[in-house]
Formats: structure tokens, sequence, C-alpha cells
């Protein structure tokens, strides 16, 4: 994967931990709108896990290229 894709992920991860930890239940946004919060919440912690499966998937696919030019080499 290109650097700049690396790094476009790395921004949203960033991005969806700060808006998961501004939903928290002791947040003042919670207070004023628990629903939709909770909401925003459970999606962005759902994003982060597909984010997660997706960097492990682009580990081993990256490992994986890499192991036959080290057995070449």
């Amino acid at each position: 994967m290109d650097p700049m894709t690396l790094e476009a992920l790395r921004a949203a991860e960033e991005a969806v931990r700060r808006l998961v930890e501004e939903c928290a239940k002791q947040r003042p946004l919670y207070a004023r709108h628990p629903r939709a919060v909770a909401q925003v919440s459970r999606t962005g912690k759902w994003f982060l896990n597909t984010l997660t499966a997706l960097h492990r998937e682009v580990d081993s696919a990256a490992a994986a290229e890499a192991q036959p030019n080290a057995q070449a080499g």
C-alpha cells in the first residue's frame, strides 16, 4: 500500500478515536444527546475494528510479498 494511503488510514483512525472519546458517557455531548451520541460511539468502535482488520490484512500481505524476496537474497 502506498504511503499516502497508509497516512490517510492513520489519520482516519486517529480522528475516529478522538470522536469515540468525545462520545463517552461522562462527556457533555452525551448528556445533551445520549441516543445519537451512543449510536456514533457504536459506529466509531465498529469502524476502528474494521480498520484493525484491514491493517492485519495489509500487514500479512506485505509480509507474504517480502518473504520470497528474503529467500532469493
